[in-house]
């Protein structure tokens, strides 16, 4: 009997076969040991920005280290030593008096001071001007779903007026899990996972990591599409929203990675700030829909990467 009929009926795979098996396990094992090595690095980096009292930068690194082995099993059973180490050190840090830990206290303390409406359409503002952040990113390998925030603003900004449709609502739902995938996997943990900016620096997927930026917006959009399936009229019945990713949008990552000294004195951290505080002043004035969704629609069309000086 031919050799290929003998395999067939027996079961057995074909030597060929079997050597192309062994050759993917151990490309799938070098693959989560360097997310292992990358997170031994992003904890040493941590640990040295902290000695120098850096410490906006040393959360930087001890966050992208704990997220690494908060998210993938082989690095968590590889990263032992550092894990108690790094958890209680960031735990730390979340005290010390870094912008974002400012700034999220200020956001919190007028997120109460609001009612349900204005704090939803404070929230779809913010996120609206990461549009063009995710067009761009969404080009890496295996990260298109962050283009199609697109189109979640699209059904969003419709839904400030009239009910969704069913076919919306379904994508919504499809989409929240989809996304949700997305933040744990290796595409989104990949530093080559980056884009060119005009001043010749990089945008990491990754960077969407910082202060649980990608976490928080994950619940927020969960928060609006129960909010908005329910109807936009309803909205002071429903949950109140997640709106800890608002200081998230300072995209501190980025900056933190790419620019030397303070990063309260960049341009483009303080206009952003001068964004959050105007959006929460303007719906403080009770604006009519109409004017809610034309500046998201002019947040949309901006690059907050372009005009950083």
């Amino acid at each position: 009997m031919p050799e290929f009929f003998k395999n067939l009926f027996s079961g057995k795979p074909e030597k060929e076969s079997e050597a192309e098996l062994r050759k993917k396990q151990e490309a799938a094992w070098e693959e989560k040991t360097e997310l292992t090595d990358t997170a031994e690095s992003c904890y040493r980096r941590g640990k040295e920005y902290q000695r120098k009292g850096d410490l906006e930068r040393a959360r930087l690194y001890l966050e992208r280290a704990s997220t690494l082995y908060s998210s993938f099993e082989q690095v968590f059973d590889e990263s032992e030593v550092l894990m108690e180490d790094c958890d209680e050190q960031m735990g730390a840090l979340e005290e010390e008096d870094l912008l974002y830990n400012e700034l999220l206290e200020a956001v919190t303390e007028r997120t109460e001071e609001l009612d349900n409406r204005q704090n939803y359409l404070w929230g779809l503002l913010s996120l609206s001007r990461l549009q063009a952040v995710f067009k761009r990113l969404s080009a890496c390998p295996e990260c298109e779903i962050l283009g199609e925030f697109e189109r979640v603003l699209d059904i969003f900004s419709q839904g400030l007026v009239r009910e969704l449709h069913e076919e919306e609502r379904q994508y919504l739902q499809d989409f929240i899990t989809r996304l949700y995938d997305f933040g744990d996997s290796e595409a989104f943990a990949d530093t080559s996972n980056q884009v060119a900016t005009e001043d010749g620096k990089a945008l990491q997927v990754f960077d969407l990591n910082g202060n649980s930026l990608f976490t928080c917006i994950h619940i927020f959009l969960d928060n609006c599409i129960y909010a908005f399936c329910d109807g936009f009229e309803n909205i002071e019945n429903a949950e109140p929203p997640e709106m800890d990713f608002i200081p998230g949008i300072l995209l501190l990552d980025y900056y933190l990675r790419t620019e030397e000294g303070d990063v309260r004195r960049l341009p483009p951290i303080q206009k952003e700030m001068d964004r959050i505080w105007s959006d929460c002043e303007f719906l403080e004035g009770e604006p009519k829909i109409q004017e809610v969704a034309e500046r998201m629609d002019a947040y949309r069309k901006m690059d907050m990467l372009k005009n950083r000086s």
